[in-house]
């Protein structure tokens, strides 16, 4: 039986571990997943920068235009409260606002929250600690470039390395290594 998974968020981290999971996916390494992706927002010009879209997505939702070129479910929906969050096994994030990340911490669910900033980055899991340890609420939503550096043509790359290192927890959970220590590993 597939255990399903929902990524919520398409942008400059979400559209990179759509594309690894797609890569794994066609190697038989994730015949045990069905992935939905949630992402209300549109591809913008300044999305081409550092994600992973075409100019013909400019104007186009995130989350149908991952879906479709990686053959994965897909909704243009906000996340806004938990029973969004029932069908699911594993939750993914991959999000820019602090609410949808208070919503999934606060859930029963199991869940991996890939961030970054420039070229910084963080992997983060569900833990008894984690939720008062790293939530800001009052933090603003933001992407995970700097707007100066975007300014100067400068993209950083951060995005894309927790991206990958998202993705291989994301392999190691449905290779049965559910407990922390065993999905942390060396990190």
């Amino acid at each position: 039986m597939k255990r399903k998974a929902l990524l919520i968020g398409g942008g400059g981290q979400g559209s990179w571990i759509a594309t690894f999971l797609r890569y794994y996916a066609d190697r038989g390494q994730l015949d045990e997943m069905d992935l939905t992706i949630a992402d209300p927002d549109k591809v913008d010009r300044k999305n081409l920068f550092y994600s992973n879209f075409l100019l013909e997505d400019i104007g186009k939702n995130k989350a149908e235009v991952l879906g479709k070129r990686y053959k994965f479910k897909y909704d243009t929906i906000q996340i806004i409260n938990s029973s969004q969050l029932k069908d699911y096994d594993l939750i993914i994030l991959a999000v820019d606002n602090s609410k949808a990340r208070d919503i999934v911490y606060r859930s029963n669910k199991f869940w991996i929250d890939c961030r970054s900033k420039g070229m910084g980055y963080s992997i983060f899991f569900k833990s008894e600690k984690t939720r008062n340890n790293i939530l800001n609420l009052s933090r603003p939503a933001e992407s995970c470039q700097y707007e100066n550096r975007l300014e100067e043509g400068l993209i950083d790359c951060g995005n894309v390395v927790s991206a990958i290192i998202g993705t291989g927890q994301i392999l190691n959970y449905f290779r049965g290594k559910m407990s922390i220590s065993e999905i942390v590993g060396i990190l």
